[in-house]
């Protein structure tokens, strides 16, 4: 049988041929050489050519589908299966690992054992070749086959010779393997062997060599279906990585691979494909340029640049069953054996994050990851890691993400707590407040993170919590903790200006986590959309006919400046008794200088500790509450008492007899709409409303046409909701850097508006708000915010001077007479009219001329000129009205209507006569009391009729 007849037998006919030629030579380039060719005279032509120069000539017993390579992917079919059996002297010495011989002592010995196994097997007769030093054995099939089908039928006929005793090659039951080509000669033999088939054969069928191998058919893959990596999967392969040194660390020790071990100490004398192992573990590994150079220099066929050609064709590391198949017995005693896949992983490592990596972000945002303290470090691409006890121990994965603590704070409610980053694939950059009672209880630690993404499980979240925990730790000991913000507005001496989560200071905007009191609120704080578009709305309130609405919006910048004139609040309220004037919309334009014009906005159903709570909050921030129609007069006086106070009250502890801490203080604006004026309510409400009066600042908001309804439904309710948030930081950054200049413009023009209107310390408020919001104006026309005419805006705010002061209440306290004539008004129904003495012509009592028709608390004697009024009513209603009771009874005094107080039986001249209760008595004879009888409509006609009537 020809070689030709062989290569026909044992290959399918389609496909390219690999012909190898190899030759000692002391350059190992030289070694080797490959050629794929398509036709069968090529390929003899080929073998021709390698055996002229001396090589050893192999052919790829599998056809290939490419020119390109020679791996067992790129396998096209096969038509045979293999055995290689050696033969020579040094092939009997017993291997210690194995304990059986690598071969035969004689080509017959080799044959006998063949024969053996394969009548005990029942496989059928194979093709015999004489390989020079051995045998070559070809079962050809009746038909081609693809890798799928072959490969488990090749590993069992491995199994079998095993079992069986044939001591074969173990390397060669690959698809990819090259035998000698019959007819070519064995250098290795001096002089050189042919090659020579010896005894020929039929091909055999596929499924009953299969079936003699006891093995059913093998089921054809599926199609693979290459799953993209998600970011997160990418993130952690490019993480891992091998590094060879560790593995053979770890080897040297007993505890790695004792192949790889084994191979660098034989790398003299190492057969091919046991350096091919060797290789492939190295060549996918960090530090593969050492290990290469390490496994190889030691080897005769090495060469750099020759061993990195060689080795391109290995598309991963070779398993450890592949290992022990071409170095069988290798792997016994091996504390890995079938725990892990390949030597590789025992070298598994993660690649640290150098310095550079530690920056992340883009134009817009940048963040700079910490250092994590020992024994945590950051993945190169992301993800918390911890190092294990020893240089053998695989790096654990803490958290996917990046995830660190970025500082230590103190919470005004929470006391210490830390500020957490975590830099989530999908949702961006998440930055929380966890407070240490929390970290130290490991339940609430694992709901606090999951309430904000952070889900793990298991042992990993154990991990995750030592990691917070060790981050905090290690805060502790490199910064004090800093003190989180319990209201915005001016802080730090009025170096900084505090704004939601931004903190603004003249070296630029920081970011400020929200405390537990803040949070709620600074969530409605921040910028959206552009400033240009806010400045095209903002625009709108230049035109003609806007100045009120111009003059409220304003309070969202003046309320940052009322702290330069030493009061601590006041209230604008912007009325009109019917909707869709515009009030609201002047509060959302306020609001817009610092974020969301809706939510910033206080709501009719807040309580007044809940409004003051907020105010103290906002600061310096203006403070709007829309709609406080239905606020009644006293809630409304004691809202403006207490904004302009500027502080909370006072508190007792709810489990304790102890004052709550407060430092809730505030120097702000209040911006109110409604549908009502308070000014009135506040008259309706109390005898002397003034203080309140004079603390706020009430005008009408009239419809007006300046502006087209569908452009302001379309600027007011839509762009302005889409773009808020950036005017705030400019106009505060301007203070700042030039503070004692803004100082001296709000000043100056509050001294101009006093002296023009006659403003006197009695109106110190409404001097403080017009100058406010006028310097506010001139600032934002200075910083291009908006080109309004300042002209029409200061004469509206000087006309609204004059027009508030009509409801001024009278201060000069001749209101006593009104205070003792409000009583008596109220108490019509209370009132017994009769006199003191008999009738002096009968000597008997006169009949009432009036009697009360409910409770007795006035007494009047028409004969006497006096009246008496029940005490402890007369000073209750003082007390209600808010009415100085002391001045009142001082100022009746100084009329000359005030008498001494007595017991007085009210009642005297009824058919029940009462005991004495304590009196006021006024002389009513003064001329400066009110003509009481008159009012009552007796005396006259009437008093004859009932003195007559008394007769009777």
């Amino acid at each position: 049988m020809s070689q030709f007849d062989l290569l026909s037998a044992v290959q399918p006919a389609s496909g390219w041929f690999a012909i190898v030629g190899i030759k000692e030579h002391e350059n190992p380039a030289m070694r080797v050489r490959q050629w794929f060719v398509e036709t069968r005279e090529e390929a003899d032509e080929v073998a021709q050519r390698f055996m002229a120069q001396g090589r050893n000539v192999f052919f790829g017993v599998a056809k290939y589908t490419t020119d390109q390579n020679r791996t067992k992917d790129n396998v096209q079919a096969l038509r045979a299966f293999w055995l290689d059996i050696d033969c020579g002297p040094t092939k009997t010495v017993i291997n210690e690992k194995t304990g059986r011989p690598a071969g035969y002592a004689v080509r017959h010995d080799a044959l006998e054992a063949l024969k053996a196994m394969c009548t005990a097997v029942e496989l059928p007769r194979p093709i015999l070749v004489n390989s020079g030093r051995g045998l070559h054995v070809y079962w050809a099939l009746d038909r081609d086959v693809e890798r799928w089908e072959w490969e488990p039928v090749a590993e069992r006929l491995r199994e079998v010779c095993d079992e069986q005793g044939l001591h074969v090659d173990p390397a060669v039951f690959e698809v990819a393997r090259i035998l000698r080509i019959p007819g070519t000669l064995n250098f290795k033999d001096d002089p050189p062997s042919t090659v020579t088939v010896i005894a020929a054969a039929p091909p055999v069928s596929f499924e009953g060599f299969r079936g003699a191998l006891g093995l059913t058919p093998a089921s054809p893959p599926k199609a693979a279906v290459k799953r993209e990596l998600t970011a997160l999967g990418k993130s952690l392969k490019d993480n891992s990585i091998a590094v060879f040194k560790k593995i053979m660390v770890r080897s040297a020790a007993g505890t790695g691979c004792q192949q790889l071990l084994d191979c660098y100490e034989q790398q003299a004398t190492l057969p091919e494909p046991r350096w091919f192992d060797a290789l492939s573990i190295g060549k996918f590994c960090i530090d593969a340029d050492m290990a290469i150079t390490k496994m190889s220099e030691q080897h005769p066929d090495y060469d750099p640049a020759s061993t990195l050609d060689k080795i391109k064709h290995i598309l991963g590391p070779h398993t450890c069953a592949v290992i022990e198949r071409n170095n069988p017995g290798g792997c016994k005693g091996c504390p890995h054996f079938r725990k892990i896949k390949s030597p590789i992983v025992l070298g598994r490592d993660i690649k640290e994050a150098e310095q550079a990596d530690h920056i992340i972000g883009n134009e817009d945002e940048t963040y700079v990851i910490p250092k994590y303290p020992f024994p945590y470090f950051r993945g190169a691409n992301g993800g918390v890691y911890i190092r294990g006890a020893d240089e053998e121990s695989e790096p654990l994965l803490v958290y996917e993400q990046d995830i660190y603590v970025v500082k230590r704070m103190n919470d005004p409610e929470k006391g210490d707590v830390v500020v957490i980053r975590a830099h989530m694939p999908q949702d961006g950059v998440k930055e929380f407040v966890v407070a240490n009672t929390v970290i130290a209880d490991i339940g609430e630690l694992r709901k606090k993170l999951a309430s904000f993404g952070v889900i793990t499980h298991g042992r990993r979240f154990d991990l995750l919590a030592a990691y917070i925990i060790s981050c905090t730790k290690d805060l502790q000991t490199q910064r004090k903790a800093e003190k989180m913000r319990s209201q915005f507005g001016w802080a730090d001496d009025n170096t900084k200006f505090i704004a939601g989560d931004r903190e603004i200071t003249a070296d630029g905007i920081f970011h400020s986590p929200p405390s537990s009191v803040t949070q709620g609120i600074a969530e409605a704080f921040g910028p959206l959309g552009t400033l240009d578009k806010w400045k095209e709305v903002w625009a709108l309130y230049g035109r003609p006919g806007l100045e009120g609405s111009a003059f409220g919006a304003l309070t969202g910048f003046g309320s940052m400046l009322f702290h330069f004139f030493g009061q601590s609040g006041a209230i604008i309220n912007l009325i009109h008794p019917n909707s869709g004037t515009g009030k609201t919309t002047i509060l959302h334009m306020a609001n817009s200088v610092w974020g969301n014009p809706k939510r910033m906005c206080g709501i009719e159903k807040d309580t007044l500790n809940g409004r003051m709570q907020r105010l103290g909050v906002f600061n310096n921030i203006c403070f709007p509450i829309d709609e406080v129609t239905n606020m009644k007069g006293e809630e409304f006086s004691s809202l403006a008492y207490g904004i302009t106070q500027g502080r909370f009250k006072d508190r007792l502890k709810a489990s304790a007899n102890e004052l709550r801490l407060n430092n809730t203080t505030w120097c702000t604006m209040a911006l109110f709409s409604s549908n009502a004026s308070f000014v009135e309510k506040l008259q309706a409400t109390k005898a002397n409303p003034d203080g309140e009066i004079m603390r706020l600042l009430e005008y009408k908001i009239d419809p007006s046409d300046a502006v087209d309804p569908a452009l302001g439904k379309d600027m007011f309710d839509q762009q302005l909701m889409q773009n808020y948030g950036h005017a705030g930081p400019i106009f505060v950054d301007y203070v700042l850097r030039n503070w004692d200049e803004v100082r001296t413009l709000c000043l100056g023009i509050q001294s101009k508006l006093d002296l023009e209107l006659g403003l006197t310390q009695k109106e110190r408020f409404r001097s403080a708000q017009l100058a406010a919001n006028l310097s506010a104006l001139r600032i934002i026309r200075h910083l291009g915010l908006v080109d309004w005419d300042m002209k029409p805006i200061y004469e509206f705010a000087c006309k609204l001077v004059t027009e508030v002061r009509k409801d001024d209440v009278s201060t000069t306290q001749g209101d006593a007479m009104s205070v003792l004539g409000d009583f008596l008004n109220r108490h019509l129904q209370n009132v017994l009219v009769v006199k003191e003495h008999v009738d002096a012509r009968s000597s008997m009592p006169t009949l009432p001329q009036l009697e009360p028709k409910g409770e007795l608390l006035i007494r009047y004697e028409p004969d006497t000129k006096l009246m008496y009024l029940n005490g402890k009513a007369f000073k209750n209603d003082c007390v209600m009205a808010q009415v100085n009771y002391k001045e009142t009874m001082k100022q009746l005094e100084q009329y000359g209507v005030l008498l001494p107080s007595m017991v007085k039986r009210m009642s005297k001249g009824m058919k029940i006569n009462s005991p004495g209760v304590y009196c006021i008595v006024i002389d009513c004879s003064s001329s400066s009391f009110i003509q009481f009888e008159e009012a009552m409509g007796i005396g006259g006609k009437e008093a004859e009729e009932a003195d007559a009537g008394g007769e009777g």
